[in-house]
Formats: structure tokens, sequence, C-alpha cells
């Protein structure tokens, strides 16, 4: 999985880079190559201060129509990027599972289906 991390109207250092490549990275072996994620960091208010601070994720995955995209905000970067990565982890899962069951109806429902019509 391919990380891109940036900054908008902030200096990113290379521990907080690190930081959101090693919580992103976690998810890697759930997800099928070749998967990009694109990981925002913005100051919304600038020196203002205040819950400014919003990380945007966004996840794309090769098999997938739309992307996953996740956008937290607090007061300070660390916590929003904890917030962001426990929200794309359900979403990981959800779509895991959908993959999992397939359609919304499984061939073997759309199967028996069309052999009780075929009895009456």
């Amino acid at each position: 999985m391919r990380v891109i991390v940036k900054g908008h109207n902030v200096k990113l250092s290379p521990d907080l880079k690190s930081y959101v490549t090693e919580k992103i990275l976690k998810y890697e072996p759930m997800i099928k190559e070749p998967a990009v994620c694109e990981v925002v960091l913005s100051d919304e208010r600038g020196p203002k201060g205040g819950i400014d601070k919003m990380v945007r994720v966004t996840l794309t995955l090769p098999e997938m129509k739309n992307p996953i995209f996740v956008q937290e905000t607090t007061s300070d970067f660390f916590g929003s990027i904890d917030l962001a990565q426990e929200r794309l982890e359900h979403q990981i899962l959800k779509y895991k599972e959908q993959v999992k069951i397939g359609s919304r109806f499984p061939a073997k429902y759309w199967l028996e289906k069309k052999f009780n019509q075929e009895e009456e």
C-alpha cells in the first residue's frame, strides 16, 4: 500500500509523518494491492487555535468504485489521527464483510428462488 502524507497550512515534521504512516500501514495485510492512501493534515484556523486540526484520509482500493473517505477534527493532530484511524478500521472491516458476502443476494438464494418458481 502506498501512503501519501500532505500538509495544508501546516509544516509536517518527520515525527508526524512517521506517526501517520505507522497508523495507516497497520491495515496493509487486510487490503489488496495496489491500494493508495492519501492523508491530508490541515490547520483550518491557523494560529488562532481552537478545534481546528483536521485529518482527511482517502483510501482508494482497486476493485471499489468509490474510495473510503474519513475526516476527523480535534484540537491536536495526534488525536485527530487516532480518531480517523479508528473510523478507517471500521470502514475497512465493513468493506471486507461486503467482499466476503458478495452481493446483496448471493447466488444460492437466486437459484433457490428460481427453483421454487419452476415448481409452481
